[in-house]
């Protein structure tokens, strides 16, 4: 009774009271004006960051959107009027990046391209054997060999019936035309004093079973016989084995002979060794034949008369292969044949083979006529011809194919420009001399920008990879020197260090953070590379070397992370370690087993953002890595970050309307999403394994 009497008088107090009781917020213009004044920071702050990702997203726009001229160093070879159209340059690889519907610059003027035939032809070696077999492959092996079907085989020996059957599969009829005769050269070193003759029957043994010289006649040494062959996609190859060894290479290929499909390897291989013999076509020997010796088979040297009469034993027969539906459809290859079989008597001896014979050629040119369907061969002028040529096949025929496509290309044919003037404005067209050089426009795209493993502006060369890749080196080098040494601090100064050492370590270990980063840079300049070429060697070390910036980047964070994970240790209730040394934890125990599981989460916030720190740092790696892209998973190479590529190039005579000072922004935006990543990742780990006490 008497609570509820004390009750109802408080009630009653309460009520009369509040009419006077004041809870409203008194206005306080001070406090007013820090709160605008906060606001508008953060608006500041918010609209500062968008413009930097607004200039950024703008410039990198302008990087993949803008005119690149590429200097092609293909000069135009006549006088262009302003009245000029169709125009020819100097033939090259170079001019491959030109596209129709695309855009062309000669001096200034720039044009638009109504069509571009970039006639080149483009030769292969690797054996008449690997020849076919490229010609008739499957359209799916080509694409997945990334090759193009050749349009004609150079080939040392007629096709194999094998072949033939092949290629009909694959809707190719070989046709063969004769366009001259080789002799097999056996040939030794200059060097080799002993012998000069050959025996077909020695020749055999030769290659066969016999291991020394002196095995095959007395007085010669007693050194064993280097043989020094084609690869077995030769025609060379089967020629040889067919003619001299029954068709059974066995014995041969068993004395470990050296092998290569280039002749001119071959020759230089049995210079070096006066104990080797070896063989390929006639126009490499002489083209070698300084430093070779040819022999004689039972007397007889290889001679325009011995090959034509065959008394020269190794003799045969040289031939480019076609087919007719190829020639219809590329009528560049019907006119490459034709001007190849008028004109291969003109040069052949020159090139170190042998003609063909009359009645050999007259096959050949009747073989043409069936197949281009014409009455006769005609005057070919290649000045009228467009289209590219494709051929492969033996290194033997490849420098009488060479030739021929040498005189081809003299005579006129040339990539050909047809172009439509004035795409700029009438009053842009002007005259030009010859000589002056093509440029093609060449984009950057996403693509290339980060596959590509070369960046190289003044070709072209755009791919970020090489910066990408210097940047994560050295800051994997500082994370390995950090990360350790920073935790471990962290954990001295919170768990094992008195209250009175770590208020006298903290702040000094600190001060290390207030160092301006170019001493930083000059340190590992001067003493950690130095240190590092004594240890390894300096032939190992280059002075300008990813490690050292990578390690002196690694102790310029220490203190981040240390003082960062000494907070988030210090943070951890003493209940917890308390409770652990109640069940009989030790103290190092507690420290792994409790306190950083406890602090997990901001130890790897910690780490996430001195990884950030490390990959944003500048002077450190523009001093101490180098000044130059490349693309080396090797610390003591020389390499160029992102940040150390763009102090680089803005600190120079840089045009602000270049593609140059574009590419620094597009690269800072790259850096800018890698950070961004990082920090949101960052953000993920922390909600993920945040303890809350």
């Amino acid at each position: 009774m008497r609570d509820q009497q004390a009750w109802d008088r408080t009630r009653q107090l309460a009520q009369s009271d509040r009419g006077s009781l004041n809870l409203k917020r008194r206005f306080k213009i001070h406090e007013t004006v820090i709160q605008i004044g906060l606001f508008a920071c953060g608006l500041l702050s918010i609209f500062t960051t968008l413009g930097i990702i607004l200039v950024l997203g703008n410039e990198s726009i302008a990087f993949f959107t803008r005119d690149q001229w590429v200097n092609s160093n293909r000069p135009i070879l006549s006088h262009m009027d302003d009245q000029t159209r169709i125009f020819t340059v100097e033939p090259g690889k170079a001019l491959e990046a030109v596209e129709e519907s695309g855009i062309i610059r000669v001096g200034q003027e720039v044009m638009d391209v109504v069509e571009f035939q970039n006639n080149q032809i483009d030769i292969h070696g690797g054996g008449t054997g690997g020849g076919f077999k490229h010609w008739c492959a499957s359209d799916v092996d080509l694409l997945e060999l990334g090759l193009k079907r050749p349009q004609i085989v150079n080939a040392s020996r007629p096709a194999s019936q094998s072949e033939i059957d092949r290629c009909r599969s694959a809707g190719i009829k070989p046709i063969p035309f004769r366009v001259g005769a080789d002799a097999l050269a056996i040939t030794v070193s200059a060097d080799n004093d002993f012998v000069s003759d050959l025996t077909f029957a020695e020749l055999k043994r030769l290659f066969g079973e016999a291991d020394t010289w002196s095995a095959l006649r007395a007085g010669w040494p007693d050194e064993p016989v280097q043989l020094v062959i084609p690869g077995t996609d030769s025609g060379t190859f089967d020629f040889f084995i067919e003619a001299v060894l029954n068709g059974d290479p066995a014995a041969m290929l068993a004395k470990d002979p050296i092998m290569s499909e280039n002749d001119n390897q071959l020759a230089g291989s049995i210079h070096r060794n006066p104990y080797s013999i070896g063989f390929f076509g006639y126009a490499y020997y002489l083209a070698n034949k300084d430093d070779l010796k040819i022999l004689a088979l039972d007397g007889v040297e290889p001679s325009a008369q011995t090959v034509e009469d065959g008394s020269y034993a190794l003799s045969r027969p040289l031939f480019i292969y076609s087919d007719a539906e190829i020639m219809r459809e590329h009528p560049q290859v019907k006119d490459f044949i034709n001007y190849y079989l008028t004109r291969v008597n003109d040069v052949i001896v020159d090139v170190g083979y042998f003609q063909a014979s009359t009645e050999a050629l007259a096959v050949a040119h009747n073989e043409w006529i069936r197949a281009a369907g014409a009455a006769e061969l005609s005057v070919v002028n290649p000045a009228e011809v467009s289209g590219a040529l494709i051929a492969a096949g033996s290194s033997t025929v490849f420098p009488l194919t060479e030739r021929i496509g040498e005189l081809f290309v003299e005579d006129g044919y040339l990539p050909r420009f047809e172009v439509r003037r004035g795409l700029r404005g009438e009053n842009t067209i002007a005259p030009h001399s010859a000589g002056v050089a093509v440029e093609y426009n060449d984009r950057p795209t996403l693509l290339e920008f980060f596959t590509n493993t070369s960046w190289i502006p003044a070709i072209g060369e755009f791919g970020v990879i090489p910066l990408i890749n210097a940047t994560l080196m050295t800051s994997t080098i500082a994370m390995l020197v950090a990360l350790p040494l920073g935790i471990g601090a962290a954990i001295y100064l919170s768990e094992y260090a008195s209250p009175r050492v770590r208020s006298a370590l903290k702040p000094v270990l600190e001060i290390l953070a207030g160092i301006p980063t170019v001493v930083y840079g000059y340190f590992a300049l001067t003493f950690m590379t130095p240190l590092l070429r004594s240890i390894f060697g300096v032939e190992v070390v280059n002075i300008y070397n990813t490690g050292s910036a990578g390690i002196v980047v690694g102790i310029l964070i220490i203190p981040l992370i240390s003082s960062m994970s000494e907070d988030a240790l210090h943070a951890v209730p003493k209940a917890l370690r308390e409770a652990s040394y109640g069940l009989g934890a030790t103290k190092l125990e507690t420290v792994f087993k409790v306190v950083i599981p406890a602090a997990l989460s901001g130890i790897l916030a910690a780490f996430i953002v001195a990884v950030s720190r490390a990959i944003g740092e500048t002077m450190i790696v523009a001093i101490a890595a180098g000044a130059g892209p490349n693309f080396s998973f090797n610390p003591f190479d020389s390499a160029e970050t992102m940040t150390g590529h763009i102090a680089r190039i803005s600190g120079g005579d840089l045009s602000y309307d270049s593609i140059d000072y574009n590419s620094i922004f597009v690269i800072g935006l790259t850096l800018f999403l890698m950070t961004f990543i990082l920090n949101a990742l960052s953000r993920v780990i922390i909600s993920r394994f945040r303890e809350a006490y």
